[in-house]
């Protein structure tokens, strides 16, 4: 069987796939969230304020370790992302309440509603866009989070820093090569 799990953000669209017997495909997400402050021309400080209700003190305090703004969005994207992974490969609606999940990235362990989350595996990585924007290209950056369940008894928290890392799993493509294999997903 074939499990995936699409999304989008900002300008990028994403798609976990895995192939494998039944229960070894279900239990996949993928989550994404742009590096950036919404709305735009917020300062950091109130974007993290206005999101600060998804995120147990425990997280706002990793995130908001280092004080400059940089790091506080990227740290702050990526656990984001990381929730939206985990609740998206648990099956729960988008409406699920992200302050009952807690990742301590820093320590690499995860709970839910205070009990660990045994057996997953979090993949990580940050990415770029160049998107056209009138007639300037933009920089966009993405924070990247696939989750799975591997059934082991902790869970496993693995960084990608480097394109050749990366590349050993996850495939770059764009807008045409997407519309290709779109007639493959729904056969």
């Amino acid at each position: 069987m074939i499990g995936y799990h699409s999304g989008f953000e900002g300008s990028l669209c994403s798609m976990i796939m895995v192939q494998g017997n039944k229960h070894r495909v279900v239990n996949i997400g993928i989550g994404t969230k742009q590096v950036a402050v919404e709305p735009r021309g917020a300062s950091v400080e109130a974007y993290v304020e206005s999101q600060s209700h998804k995120l147990t003190p425990l997280e706002m305090e990793n995130i908001t370790r280092e004080k400059d703004d940089e790091t506080i969005l990227r740290r702050l994207s990526m656990n984001l992302a990381i929730k939206q992974a985990y609740i998206k490969a648990i099956g729960h609606p988008m409406g699920f309440d992200y302050s009952r999940l807690e990742f301590n990235i820093p320590e690499h362990t995860a709970t839910g509603d205070g009990y660990p989350l045994t057996g997953w595996e979090f993949r990580i990585w940050r990415t770029g866009l160049g998107v056209a924007r009138r007639d300037k290209l933009v920089k966009e950056e993405y924070e990247c989070v696939v989750a799975f369940f591997r059934g082991s008894t902790n869970s496993r928290f693995v960084f990608y820093e480097t394109t050749e890392q990366l590349s050993s799993w996850v495939q770059f493509i764009n807008i045409d090569q997407m519309v290709k294999v779109i007639p493959k997903l729904t056969a």
